[in-house]
């Protein structure tokens, strides 16, 4: 249980990093060899301006200072804490090997669309260096109440309703820093705390910016290209509507196979039979795409609709990129 609770608060740092990673790239021309991919998004040089590329340096160094905040908010609480190496910790947001590209038909061919095929991937091989606690001495001292209320100033204080749910039922829990120990404080003040995107003087362009792929799911381009693909699909005996049908299709899968209560571990004669059926599909979806020209359509409906909203709101993205700057001069 514990080993979850410290893979989901390193998850949770490796996501924030790669999410705003994904947002980097070179401008909105086609690349060298005319083909158009997700980094000649319009938005990506505003959010490349607003610190939203980083690379593997800067990472390390957030994570670095994520740690320092941990031990000193652990020493507050009464315990001795040692940082983990930074390095360890990010060099697997970085380190895909020889993997193919996510968007390629030979992604789809070998990993389909990695939901249950995450753990063929390069980067988690173990390939590198055996990561080791280094607070895994001082916990062997403690007696179990004492690990238990080390654990609770780490992480927060773990809770989870006996009462069965349903989709009907479920209520959603909003995740809150002030609730998950250091680790959420730490992540608060180092990934979120003083964000750009989070200044209320720009609510209303982030709002916008939100909602401006709904405009592009609407998009009548939008539609037309997917279409095409559905028709090719379903010459394969498919019926989505569109790719991200297509692909939550097998990550609703994966949820329905049950966990183990002890181990957290899922059957995995059920996970090989999906597999199969995951990679069937993502391959045939990439393929469709490909020979519809769905994909490079889709594109260029989402970059377009995202320089409407840029000649729309010109003043106030060089405002918040302005603004950006000035905050990281002091």
């Amino acid at each position: 249980m514990r080993s979850t609770r410290t893979t989901t608060a390193l998850a949770a740092a490796a996501v924030a990093v790669t999410l705003l990673a994904g947002c980097s790239g070179g401008g909105s021309d086609p690349t060298d060899d005319g083909t158009l991919t997700y980094e000649d998004s319009p938005l990506s040089v505003y959010w490349e301006k607003v610190g939203g590329s980083q690379d593997a340096s800067d990472a390390e160094a957030q994570q670095a200072r994520s740690e320092e905040i941990v031990a000193a908010c652990m020493q507050d609480e009464g315990f001795e804490y040692t940082p983990q190496d930074a390095s360890v910790m990010t060099e697997s947001i970085e380190d895909e090997g020889d993997m193919p590209a996510w968007d390629s038909l030979e992604f789809a061919e070998q990993y389909g669309y990695g939901a249950t095929t995450y753990s063929e991937m390069p980067m988690n091989q173990g390939g590198g260096e055996e990561w080791v606690d280094p607070n895994a001495d001082y916990l062997a001292t403690m007696s179990e109440g004492e690990q238990q209320a080390f654990y609770e100033a780490l992480y927060g204080k773990q809770t989870m309703s006996e009462e069965p749910t349903d989709d009907e039922t479920a209520v959603e829990q909003e995740y809150d820093w002030t609730t998950a120990g250091c680790q959420g404080k730490a992540q608060h003040e180092v990934y979120e705390e003083g964000q750009i995107y989070d200044d209320p003087e720009f609510k209303d362009l982030m709002e916008g910016m939100s909602e401006l792929y709904t405009d592009v799911e609407k998009d009548e381009r939008t539609i037309a290209a997917y279409r095409e693909w559905a028709e090719c699909m379903a010459e394969d005996g498919y019926d989505f509507a569109n790719p991200q049908e297509a692909q939550n299709s097998i990550y609703e899968a994966v949820n329905e196979i049950p966990y183990d209560e002890e181990d957290g571990s899922q059957d995995p004669a059920a996970l090989a039979e999906l597999r199969d059926e995951e990679i069937a599909t993502a391959t045939a979806d990439r393929t469709c795409q490909t020979s519809t020209g769905s994909a490079r359509a889709a594109l260029e409906a989402q970059f377009a609709v995202e320089q409407d909203f840029i000649d729309a709101h010109k003043d106030e993205l060089d405002a918040m990129v302005e603004k950006a700057a000035q905050a990281d001069k002091t």
